[in-house]
């Protein structure tokens, strides 16, 4: 067992990851139902939230990749040696380039975007990255389906616990999805600043009723058009690094073989790729970094795939529209929707 207190600012407790556990299964759930699922009160509860967030140790994300008409896609840049920390930190006040990653290997940045359509995709790369004085290098590929991300991964647990914590609400509204299309991207914006934002502030946003602004938040949650996470920070002892993988599956393959990666236990990120070389990338957390030969050999020897080429993880400037300084703090986050950071 280990301790209840952390012996690090950004290691988690055991107590610490019952309570992340129960909000990534149900983010928006009510603090009686998350206190029931790890056994404390409703104000216990909260307030343990947020001092994980205040700490930097957790916090919450919200964004969108499957909304109708969105193109998302990997941007590998190279960049002059010496300037891949101004490149990145130029790179992510892009409200479109949802995360700015830096590598080891063959490529410095790995800028993950999603944009409104194609058009803005390309030119986003041109305009944005390829312009850049310090960039020597890009390359992009286009995701063409996400077998798993981030909101699917869990610090611990079992499906059990995510029956005790979800929200048990059902959806009652028949209706079809035109007049969501004007509606998700207001309700993205205020996810974004407050993944537990109540319902009346989102009616008055989109002048609805209550009623309405639960159906429209619980609507969009359940078609995938938002997605909604708790993410944990890499500056702590049970997962401190991050192994990317570019793969290459036979085609009459990739499916099975991502679903099967997609629910292995340490996977982060599972996504087709198209236009490039990899049909499947994939990162995976590891608790240390002797893990990633034997991670990597797992794979090929128990699926049918072929390593193209593999990176570690050296530091995220943006992730999930959050930023983080050199030292790994956060300071500060970008709105996908929006122009500006806050």
């Amino acid at each position: 067992m280990r301790s209840s207190t952390p012996v690090h600012p950004h290691d988690l407790s055991d107590s610490d990851l019952a309570l992340i556990t129960a909000l990534q299964h149900a983010p928006r759930a009510s603090w009686a139902r998350v206190a029931r699922t790890v056994g404390v009160s409703p104000p216990t509860a909260r307030r343990r939230w947020e001092a994980l967030v205040e700490a930097g140790a957790a916090w919450s994300s919200a964004y969108a990749v499957t909304a109708p008409g969105l193109v998302t896609g990997l941007v590998e840049v190279r960049c002059r040696p010496g300037t891949v920390d101004e490149v990145a930190v130029q790179l992510r006040s892009e409200p479109k380039f949802l995360s700015v990653t830096g590598m080891t290997g063959e490529r410095d940045l790995v800028v993950t975007i999603v944009a409104d359509d194609m058009e803005q995709f390309r030119r986003l790369i041109q305009s944005r990255v390829a312009t850049h004085e310090a960039v020597t290098g890009v390359r992009s590929t286009i995701v063409t389906r996400m077998f798993s991300e981030g909101s699917r991964w869990r610090a611990v647990g079992s499906p059990e616990t995510a029956a005790a914590a979800g929200s048990g609400d059902a959806d009652p509204d028949p209706r079809g999805e035109h007049a969501l299309e004007a509606q998700w991207r207001p309700v993205l914006r205020m996810l974004e600043a407050d993944g537990r934002v109540a319902p009346a502030d989102v009616a008055r946003e989109l002048g609805v009723s209550e009623a309405h602004a639960r159906r429209v938040v619980r609507r969009v949650l359940e078609r995938g058009w938002i997605t909604q996470r708790i993410d944990v920070s890499l500056e702590q002892t049970m997962w401190p690094h991050a192994l990317a993988l570019w793969l290459v599956v036979p085609a009459g393959r990739l499916e099975a073989t991502a679903s099967e990666i997609a629910v292995m236990p340490m996977t982060r990120m599972c996504a087709a790729l198209a236009g490039g070389a990899s049909n499947l990338y994939v990162i995976v957390w590891l608790r240390d970094l002797a893990e990633a030969t034997a991670v990597e050999a797992e794979l090929a020897r128990s699926l049918e795939l072929r390593v193209l080429d593999r990176a570690i993880l050296l530091h995220y400037y943006k992730r999930v529209g959050h930023l983080f300084d050199v030292r790994n703090r956060h300071e500060g986050r970008v709105s996908w929707v929006g122009d500006a950071a806050v």
